[in-house]
C-alpha cells in the first residue's frame, strides 16, 4: 500500500484501531475524534452519518496543524476547503448560513498567530497565510468571514423588515 493509498481510522476509541490494525494486517493512520451518534434504527444509517461528519472535520481535530501538514504531504495532496457554518435561531426558525475558502496545506507553517491550523493555510490567491494575514484581510478571504457576514445580512434584512412593519 503506498503513502497515498494509507487507510484513515477514525474513532475516539484507541482499542478499536488496535483491533482493526490486527485483523487488516496494515497499519492505519488514526484519527482521534469523538463523533456525533445519531439515533437510527439501522446501523449503517449511522455509520454513513459518521462517515459524512468525520470526512468534513477530522483532519484539525485529529492532529493538529502540524498533523494536518504531515496528512495532507502524505496524502501528496495538500488543496484544502475551510468550511463553515453558523445557525441562528429567530424565535420561531432556525437558519444556517455557510462560507468555505479553498486553499491548501502547507508543510512549514508561517506568520506569528496561533489560532488553530491558520500558519498552516494559505488561502488561493493569497501570497499570505492566514497567520500572517492581520484580523481585517483574515476576515475578508475566511470561510468563518464569509458565514458570518450571510448571518449580518440576514440580521440587518431582519431589523429592516421589523422596522418596517412597526411603521405600517
Amino acid at each position: 500500500m503506498s503513502e497515498r493509498d494509507k487507510l484513515i481510522f477514525v474513532s475516539s476509541n484507541p482499542n478499536k484501531a488496535i483491533e482493526a490494525e490486527r485483523i487488516l494486517g496494515i497499519p492505519l493512520v488514526r484519527a482521534s475524534i469523538v463523533l456525533p451518534e445519531i439515533q437510527a434504527a439501522d446501523v449503517k444509517d449511522i455509520t454513513r452519518y459518521k462517515l459524512e461528519v468525520a470526512r468534513t472535520n477530522w483532519l484539525l481535530e485529529a492532529a493538529g496543524g502540524k498533523g494536518l501538514a504531515a496528512i495532507a504531504y502524505a496524502l501528496n495532496n495538500r488543496t484544502a476547503k475551510a468550511q463553515c457554518c453558523v445557525a441562528y435561531w429567530d424565535g420561531s426558525a432556525g437558519h444556517i448560513f455557510c462560507g468555505e475558502c479553498a486553499g491548501e496545506v502547507l508543510v512549514q507553517p508561517r506568520g506569528q498567530e496561533s489560532f488553530g491550523w491558520d500558519p498552516w493555510f494559505q488561502p488561493h490567491g493569497s501570497n499570505k497565510t492566514f497567520a500572517e494575514m492581520t484580523a481585517e484581510e483574515k476576515d475578508q478571504l475566511s470561510h468563518r468571514g464569509r458565514a458570518y457576514r450571510q448571518l449580518a445580512e440576514h440580521l440587518k434584512s431582519e431589523s429592516d423588515t421589523a422596522r418596517s412593519a412597526g411603521r405600517s
